[in-house]
This record gives C-alpha cells, sequence and structure tokens, in this order.
C-alpha cells in the first residue's frame, strides 16, 4: 500500500494551476546520496525559512550501507516550495502523510542537531530518603524543528523524560507515590516496519522487494496481523521447521545476503550468471531428492486422553493448522479443534442457547471452531450449512424463539444474528445465501423490505477495486506522443516507462547533468527545449486523455 501511494507522488499529481507534477524523486532506492542541486536548494530553503542558527557550516553527506542502490538518488521532495500543508487539499490523505514525511525528513537530515541539557537532580524528602531524577531539557531544537520521530513509546513516558526547570533548594510538593514492580519483558514481535528494519540489517531483500514479502508471508498465512504485530500461525512454523531440517544452508539469513552479492556482480558484470546458477544447482538439486523421500510431518504425542475411548490424543496436521486425534485412529474416530479442548463457556454470554437445533433443517448442531473463533454449526453438514454465531460476554443475541420470520415472500426463514469478517454484528435470513434478506439493525427490517419483496438469491457484489468500466485507467495519447510510446491506449506508469525507453536508447540525457533531457525531432513535439527530468510528467500530461473505455 505505501509504495503504491510513493509510486503516485513519483508519477505525478494533479496540482490544477501549476500543472500535473512528479513530487518524488525514485522511491525504489535504499541510497542516501543527493544531488548537489538539491542540496543547495535544501541550504538556501533552510536558511529563508529557519534563519542562519539553523544552518550547517556545510552541506550534511551520508554514507550509504554496503548493499545500497546507488544508482538513484535518496528519496527527496522535488520542489521544496511546494510544501506539504499548502497542496494537502489536493492530495488523498495517504498521499499527503507520506509527502509530508518525505518533505520533513529531507530538510531535518540538513540542518543542525539538536542539543539537549541532561539534568540529574537529588531530592531530599522530610523522612530522609534521598530520591534521584534523571531527565534532559531541550537546549537548541535544530532538526526537531521540523521533524520529530515517534517511537515505540507512549507520551506520558515521553513526558517522564522531561523535567520541568528546577533550582537548587527549591521546596517541592508530594502530589503522588507510585510504587512500580518492573519484569523483564520478551523482545516484542515484529510489526511490518521493525521487521524490514531487520532485513536491511541483516542485508536481505531491497527497497523494491520488501513490500512483496511482507504482502506474500501474510497473503500465504505464514503470518496474522493483530493490529500493527505480526504472529506467526501453525502453518507458517510448520515450514520454518520443515526448511529448517531440509534447507538449512538455503534458508539461513547469510546464503541470502551472499546470493543477492553475487547477483549484484552479475549485474555489473562481474561474474558469469552461468557459473553462479551451476555452483547452486549442485548443492540444491541434492536437497529437493532428499526432501521428496524424506520429508514428512510427524504426528505429536501429547498427554491429553481420549474422551471416547480415554487412549493418548495426538496432535494431527491438516491443510493450514493441528487438530487433536485419537492415537487409536480407525477404532477410535474421536477429533477436535485443539481451541476446542479447553472451552469454556463461562467465557461467553449468559442465557445462550447451547442446546439449540439448526435454524435451516432443525438439525443438533455442534461446537465447532472457525477462522474467526467458536460457533455452532449443522451436524448435517455439508448438506446443510446452517450456523449459529456464539455472543461473547455483554453482547446482545437472538434467542431462537425471538427470531422474527424472513419477510421475504415464498421464504421460510428466521432472521438470525451473524459476524462478518471484522466482528460487525448483522442480521439475515437463515436461509442465505438462497435469500438475500440483510439489514444492520432489526428495525430496519420493515423499512428495507416490503411485504411485495420476492425470495432472490444472494448476488455477490464486485469488490470496491473492480468498479467503474473496464480501462478507465488507461490514457489515450495523442499522435506526437504515439510515436514516442509505440501504442494508443496505455496506463500512466507504462507511458512513463516509454517514454523513459526512448530516451535512453537515443541517449538523450545530458553527458554531463543526466536530470536534463534533451528533445530530438520527435520529443520536440512534447517539449521544445532541454527540461528537468522531474518536468517530464507536466508535459506528457498535455497528450494524454483519460480514456472511457
Amino acid at each position: 500500500r505505501t509504495m503504491g501511494v510513493a509510486q503516485s507522488l513519483y508519477e505525478g499529481v494533479d496540482l490544477k494551476s501549476k500543472g500535473f507534477e512528479g513530487l518524488i524523486t525514485y522511491m525504489r532506492t535504499d541510497s542516501v546520496s543527493i544531488a548537489t542541486e538539491a542540496l543547495s536548494s535544501a541550504r538556501a530553503f533552510i536558511k529563508n525559512k529557519y534563519g542562519n542558527n539553523f544552518l550547517p557550516e556545510k552541506g550534511i553527506f551520508y554514507k550509504s550501507k554496503k548493499s545500497a542502490q546507488e544508482a538513484h538518488e535518496a528519496i527527496r521532495p522535488t520542489n521544496l516550495y511546494l510544501l506539504p500543508d499548502e497542496i494537502k487539499e489536493l492530495l488523498t490523505l495517504d498521499q499527503f502523510k507520506l509527502y509530508s514525511l518525505i518533505w520533513k525528513r529531507f530538510i531535518a537530515s540538513q540542518m543542525k542537531p539538536a542539543i539537549y541539557d541532561t539534568v540529574s537532580c537529588d531530592i531530599q524528602t522530610d523522612k530522609k530518603i534521598l530520591l534521584r531524577a534523571t531527565g534532559s531539557n531541550i537546549k537548541f531544537a535544530g532538526f526537531l524543528k521540523v521533524y520529530v520521530e515517534k517511537k515505540d513509546i507512549s507520551e506520558e513516558e515521553e513526558e517522564l523524560k522531561l523535567l520541568p526547570h528546577l533550582e537548587v533548594g527549591k521546596t517541592l510538593n508530594l502530589v503522588d507515590v507510585i510504587s512500580d514492580q518492573s519484569f523483564t519483558k520478551p523482545p516484542a514481535r515484529f510489526t511490518e516496519a521493525s521487521l524490514v528494519k531487520e532485513l536491511e540489517k541483516s542485508g536481505v531483500g531491497r527497497p523494491s522487494t520488501y513490500a512483496a514479502i511482507m504482502n506474500k508471508i501474510q497473503n500465504r498465512e505464514y503470518t496474522t496481523k493483530d493490529r500493527l504485530t505480526l504472529k506467526p500461525t501453525q502453518l507458517g512454523e510448520l515450514i520454518i521447521q520443515l526448511l529448517e531440517q531440509n534447507f538449512a544452508p538455503i534458508i539461513s539469513v547469510g546464503f541470502t545476503s551472499a546470493m543477492e552479492d553475487d547477483l549484484e556482480l552479475v549485474a555489473q558484470n562481474k561474474r558469469k550468471w552461468q557459473s553462479l546458477i551451476e555452483e547452486f544447482y549442485k548443492a540444491f538439486i541434492p536437497m529437493v531428492e532428499k526432501a521428496k523421500k524424506e520429508t514428512i510431518i510427524p504426528k505429536i504425542e501429547t498427554s491429553r486422553k481420549c474422551p471416547k475411548c480415554k487412549a493418548p490424543l495426538q496432535k494431527i496436521w491438516s491443510k493450514s493448522k493441528y487438530f487433536y486425534g485419537c492415537s487409536k485412529y480407525p477404532d477410535c474416530d474421536f477429533t477436535s479443534a485443539i481451541e476446542l479442548m479447553d472451552f469454556k463457556k463461562d467465557d461467553y454470554e449468559e442465557g445462550f442457547d447451547w442446546e439449540q437445533t439448526c435454524p435451516k433443517c432443525k438439525s443438533k448442531m455442534n461446537l465447532k471452531y472457525g477462522k474467526f473463533g467458536a460457533f455452532l454449526g449443522c451436524s448435517d453438514y455439508p448438506k446443510c450449512q446452517g450456523i449459529v454465531n456464539i455472543p461473547k460476554k455483554g453482547e446482545k443475541f437472538l434467542k431462537p424463539e425471538d427470531r422474527p420470520n424472513c419477510p421475504a415472500l415464498g421464504c421460510d426463514g428466521k432472521i438470525v444474528m451473524r459476524r462478518s469478517k471484522r466482528g460487525k454484528i448483522f442480521f439475515s435470513c437463515s436461509n442465505f445465501p438462497d435469500c438475500d434478506v440483510i439489514v444492520n439493525d432489526l428495525d430496519d427490517l420493515e423499512k428495507k423490505y416490503d411485504a411485495n419483496h420476492p425470495k432472490t438469491a444472494h448476488q455477490k457484489r464486485d469488490p470496491f477495486y473492480k468498479k467503474g468500466k473496464k480501462g478507465s485507467n488507461l490514457f489515450e495519447v495523442s499522435k506526437d506522443l504515439e510515436k514516442i510510446v509505440k501504442g494508443k491506449k496505455l496506463s500512466r506508469s507504462d507511458i512513463l516507462k516509454n517514454v523513459w525507453k526512448y530516451i535512453k536508447a537515443k541517449n538523450l540525457q545530458d553527458k554531463k547533468n543526466k536530470r536534463q533531457i534533451n528533445p530530438d525531432k520527435n520529443l520536440s513535439k512534447i517539449f521544445d527545449k532541454p527540461i528537468d527530468m522531474m518536468q517530464l510528467s507536466t508535459h506528457l500530461n498535455k497528450h494524454m486523455k483519460r480514456s472511457d473505455s
């Protein structure tokens, strides 16, 4: 998502009277190098906006990591005078947040450091107890005038580090006495941001691949996201276990980092790719063959007893997680979700009818556990897919006798309470999806569905991102631009990509200043004089029209 927002800022935003303009430089890089023109522009801006006190004697240069991609500049704003707050109304909320972050960090990187006074204060009490407080006071704001980096600590903890103005001999009043016991905490689980930092630290991946890595580990259900925290699933833990057993040399951080270094050498024509691949496969293929023959997912013995026959239970793998199964199978067919073995009805709302029958076919209901927690499911599954959500403590629910009849003509269903994937409560017909009656509140039932509404099967709606006419993201280009991009209808990113292919193929970048593009005969019909590369989108926009089909 973040990379997509950055891409839109790089490709350009319509700034109305100022035209279409790219707001940031190329974003798939971890380089920290800055062009001389950008450095001079930043220093001039800081001097004019904040004064000489905040400007270092000379420009600040940062050292790149060994693995950094130096083919590009650091990510920075293309025009410092496009202040985030001034163009906020022309950006989406995500675009504004990201542009503001990039703009502030770039300016702050060329300002003087902040200066703190570290203070230690001894306080003598009337009970002859010596108390000590340590903290700091800001003496000079420096780059903090523009940008303060947020950390994973609360505002209260941050305030505790900053001491008020104190004087020797000053009398202090006791407000409160707080006693806290501290325990050693385990390391916090990774968030996406901290995992990317760890990958960078280990030399694994590149800025262009971090977003794909985060998507992949979640889409394949190796991890789940709880607020900001990434938690490994049983599937993720098993995959790691099997890989460590069978491909230990391949999945080590050292191997991945070394492989990326070798691929960089291949890209620089310092090593032949054939020898690299041959060397890899000589070690890899034997590991694959061995894993095919020997890899099994073992059953895990447990101390729990089977409720049916009292034999020991085993943890058995199925698709994406473990379940309990009797060790005497097939003589005993007992199975259970792991979560249900420790299930407590006391954790749920009192008054819920655990013995109720299926709202669809009146068969017995069984306690089951799914992706979104415990529920009652029809014992005649898969013939009948009736379910009843179990209400949590303090949650409203509909008793079987209180369920209203479905208002649809020809439908014999009852209105039941359900819970969406995001935990939101709604009400729908028990015959869903054969009947499409659905409301967020029972009071809306009569308003939404009159007495003439027929029983209608539910139709899935396309996700919001699929709505609209096909090809709505395409642009029709002028005949002059068509000669360069070799197409009549293209997406904005493809138009930019093809224009740059043309520029590089014709060597139209100035030899002394690579940021300057010198037009040839074809390109002169788009812009008739040399331009800065960041002005390219503005000129291309005049030759592009959003397609209606």
